[in-house]
């Protein structure tokens, strides 16, 4: 058959680029490796020439992607299952990203640009670091070529595969229709990355993932040349890049979170959340531990550990996300494309070179001067260090339960309160750190006089002692690991910001690293006090149990609100006004109101929280917040009924079992038993009629509950009936209209009267106290990292 409105050219073309990518991406890596073994200025040009042509396949297969995208080229496999005609424009940049092969070419796009300004500033470096650099490079680029070599498929190429050919699609009617691309539509975006946070959170993080493989070039260049400590002063300002960037992504997914997703935080130790963190933990370790090494040498062993761990954590992350083994564990995370065995090999080759490069060099590595003094400030930089990798490794291992039972058959599962769990482990860590974070700055290398020390934080250490009580009387704190990393997170913003101010006068140019550890101690101390003391307001007091409703609900965290009615929620009063569809959304408009002296209530403001409706792949519901300056408060629907319901006339139907509930608009309606001799009286039934009948408990709006019993009738043994029953207060009629033997399940018929059907949802409401704090340390320490960054480029 020859199919019409095909565009088998924009396929080809990005195939093209992504074969050039891929062996040019080879050449550079062969040149690169071959000039640095020979010395050779010729292989060096080639090298740079094919990492050149390299540039332009990564560039162009990237541009022809968004190109097929923007156009709606559904008769292609990736942009069927991620775009459709109805989505909107600003989210098309999420579609390149929401599947394995554009994350790929986005990483790779990161890498390209990172390398384009590498080659200017890495002089004498060239050839060992790029050479590495593009063997990596190779390793992401084989993930999308989409070859079969020896009957092994290397990668999924996005251009390749047309929906027509597809073994999951081939077979449709609709293929069988020459112009089909006419009439063919997408699947669609995710509905949870159809948010503006996801337009820009993940470039953000790949460009933070890109950033540690400089640091990881010069370190393995660092042991090719023998060149132990040379390294480490290039390497620093990229380090320090890639802490700013990734930590900056980081906390955006929790913005994300925030924002978007319903489950109530900005932070659920979720395994793919936890992946992004772990290299974050151990690049700030390497980081600190370089900034030892420039002021007074440190063991080369630690950094070069640190170096390489961080870059390898990276690929070990994408590894976890896109394996599809996370599958069960995770919202975030890829399902499998058959790739598992090649993304383990690629992460097993970084091991096995960074492994290998150490101890073959470890005995050549040089000494430290002397011991470090315990009052030096390289010495707790280094216990700095090495709690952060043990925090890192406890994260990493939980994360890892997926593979290490995949590998050797255990039954590990985190416990179902992530939140306890993690805390347990990481609160005493990190008021560890954030203790080092205090006093560090005020130390000196090489040895510090305790009693100056101690003179120098007592300002900060007497206002971090008030403020943690302040906190712990107006909040009511009694937890000791919230009170100390209060007090230890208070402690690092003031002795930070004290040093901005008293020692560096208040120079912004050297403060970055100040800044950003005010920034670190305000991210703590916010995310301790927003979550340890969010309070949930939404208990239920509307008189409707609605555990009936949902066995997830609980009427401790849920209120159900009737429309245009006003309940106490809190120091609040609420009322639901209604809602309206506009798109794919439906807006719930929820009134929060105060009394005023005069006991009359006043409007105070109104919240939107929203469903968006998505048929392919569910509904989600999304969150709405109100910000004051000392709190927030944040609501999202946790039940709403979607559709208005149907008329009297048209009723509806429901196969349910014995303790299933059936819901009207006013009442709850729960199938407690069936009854073989059910009453009869009033029923006008024959002696030899077989009845069987439904016992039912109604709760109405007021929970009084009522009693109803609808009867199945068979007379002569052919002919079936029902004799219904109704709640008149409740306004509802049930009938009995049958069993069906093969479900076990039996079948129901409510009609209702237009004057019961009141519209209600079921909300939850949680008020985060001074998360404001958090938000502003992200921001401070993301400037502070990159004007740290900023100010050792411009020293050098």
């Amino acid at each position: 058959m020859e199919y019409v409105g095909e565009h088998l050219w924009a396929g080809t073309l990005g195939e093209a680029f992504v074969y050039l990518a891929f062996s040019a991406g080879v050449l550079s890596a062969v040149s690169y490796f071959l000039a640095e073994r020979h010395d050779s200025t010729e292989w060096k040009k080639l090298g740079r020439f094919s990492f050149i042509a390299h540039t332009i396949g990564v560039l162009g297969m990237v541009s022809m992607l968004f190109f097929m995208i923007f156009n709606q080229y559904f008769e292609y496999h990736y942009i069927w299952q991620h775009s459709s005609s109805d989505l909107p424009l600003r989210f098309i940049f999420s579609c390149f990203w929401e599947g394995i092969e554009g994350s790929f070419m986005l990483w790779m796009l990161w890498h390209v640009i990172l390398a384009g300004i590498l080659l200017k500033t890495v002089k004498s470096w060239e050839s060992p670091v790029m050479a590495v650099y593009m063997l990596v490079q190779v390793f992401l680029g084989s993930m999308i070529l989409g070859v079969s070599i020896l009957g092994y498929k290397l990668g999924s190429n996005p251009f390749s595969v047309l929906m027509r050919e597809h073994p999951d699609f081939a077979s449709l009617p609709i293929f069988q229709i020459p112009e089909y691309t006419s009439v063919l539509d997408g699947r669609g975006l995710n509905p949870l990355l159809q948010n503006y946070w996801m337009t820009i959170h993940p470039p953000i993080v790949f460009l933070g993932f890109a950033s540690t493989l400089i640091p990881f070039t010069y370190a393995i260049a660092g042991l090719w040349r023998r060149a132990y400590v040379e390294w480490v002063k290039p390497a620093l300002p990229w380090t320090f890049f890639g802490v700013g960037i990734l930590g900056t992504g980081i906390l955006m997914g929790g913005a994300w979170a925030y924002e978007a997703l319903s489950f109530g935080g900005f932070w659920a130790w979720d395994p793919v959340e936890n992946a992004s963190l772990v290299p974050w933990l151990t690049l700030v370790g390497a980081g600190h531990l370089m900034l030892i090494q420039r002021s007074k040498g440190v063991s080369v062993l630690s950094l070069f550990i640190f170096t390489c761990v961080s870059l390898i954590l990276v690929q070990y992350s994408s590894f976890l996300t896109k394996s599809g083994i996370l599958g069960e564990t995770s919202v975030h995370s890829f399902t499998d494309l058959g790739m598992t065995g090649h993304l383990a090999l690629c992460l097993i080759a970084l091991v096995v070179l960074s492994v290998g490069l150490i101890i073959s060099r470890y005995k050549e590595f040089p000494n430290a001067e002397k011991e470090e003094s315990i009052w030096s400030r390289e010495f707790w930089m280094f216990i700095g260090a090495l709690i952060l990798l043990i925090s890192a490794f406890q994260i990493g291992y939980s994360t890892s339960f997926p593979v290490i039972n995949k590998i050797f058959g255990t039954e590990l599962a985190t416990p179902s309160n992530v939140h306890e769990y993690y805390n347990r482990w990481q609160l005493p860590l990190a008021i560890i750190v954030a203790l080092f974070v205090s006093v560090g700055q005020f130390l000196k290398y090489k040895s510090t006089d305790p009693k100056t020390l101690i003179k120098k934080l007592s300002v900060s250490l007497s206002l971090s002692i008030v403020l943690t009580l302040v906190f712990a009387l107006s909040l009511e704190i009694s937890n000791a690991f919230i009170l100390g990393l209060t007090f230890t997170s208070s402690f690092a913003v003031l002795a930070n910001l004290d040093y901005l101010l008293r020692i560096l006068n208040g120079n912004l140019k050297k403060g970055g690293s100040s800044i950003a550890h005010v920034g670190f101690g305000l991210v703590l101390l916010g995310a301790v006090i927003s979550t340890s003391q969010q309070e949930v307001i939404s208990e239920n007091t509307s008189l409707f149990d609605v555990t009936k409703l949902d066995d997830g609900f609980t009427n401790t965290e849920n209120i159900l609100l009737m429309k245009d009615d006003t309940l106490l929620m809190g120091t609040y009063f609420v009322s639901y006004r209604g809602k309206k569809k506009e798109g794919h959304f439906i807006h719930y408009q929820v009134d929060y109101l105060a009394q005023n002296s005069e006991g009359e209530l006043d409007s105070v403001f109104s919240l939107f929280p929203f469903i968006q409706l998505n048929p392919r792949m569910g509904n989600v519901a999304e969150p709405y917040t109100k910000h004051y300056l000392d709190r927030d408060v944040y609501t999202y629907i946790a039940y709403a009924e979607i559709e208005d319901r149907k008329s009297e006339e048209k009723g509806s139907s429901h196969e349910i079992e014995v303790g299933d509930t059936i819901f009207s608009r006013s009442s709850f309606i729960v199938l407690d038993s069936l009854n073989r001799f059910p009453n009869r009286e009033g029923s006008n039934l024959r002696e030899k009629d077989m009845a069987l009948g439904a016992s039912f408990s109604v709760y109405d709006v007021n929970t009084e509950k009522h009693l109803m019993e609808p009867l199945f009738v068979i007379r002569d043994r052919r002919l079936t009936f029902s004799v219904p029953d109704s709640v008149r207060s409740a306004g509802i009629k049930v009938f009995f209209d049958g069993i069906d033997p093969e479900k076990q399940k039996f079948k129901f018929r409510l009609l209702e009267q237009d004057d019961a059907k009141k519209e209600f949802i079921v909300m939850k409401a949680i008020v985060f106290p001074y998360i404001n704090i958090l938000w502003l340390g992200c921001i401070l320490m993301a400037l502070g990292s990159f004007l740290a960054v900023f100010n050792r480029i411009r020293k050098k």
